[in-house]
């Protein structure tokens, strides 16, 4: 589950970025705190990708322990789990893609 912890460390580096653009480099602009820098990428798209490898590795993991008679279960699992990680990619991206307000 190395590929879980590296798309992490991406997302904090992705996310740091995102504090300094608008703490650091920003700071004082108020219009700046609206505009997403990196995180209408890491949010929706990496949040997604990391869903979806802890949902297959839950759903192996059920597999292996229940001495692998119970795939229907397992099936479902990933099946229920996958729409999960789809909507909220789409609600991400439409939340970071929305123009912000500010007055």
């Amino acid at each position: 589950m190395y590929i879980v912890f590296a798309l992490e460390v991406v997302q904090t580096v992705l996310s740091g970025a995102d504090i300094y653009y608008w703490f650091g480099s920003g700071y004082g602009d108020v219009t700046r705190l609206a505009s997403p820098f990196a995180s209408a990428f890491d949010v929706p798209v990496i949040e997604s990708m990391v869903s979806a490898t802890v949902q297959c590795f839950y759903a192996y993991r059920v597999w292996v322990l229940s001495n692998k008679q119970s795939r229907w279960f397992c099936l479902l699992i990933y099946l229920v789990g996958r729409p999960q990680g789809l909507l909220n990619t789409l609600f991400q991206y439409l939340l970071h893609s929305a123009p912000l307000s500010m007055q």
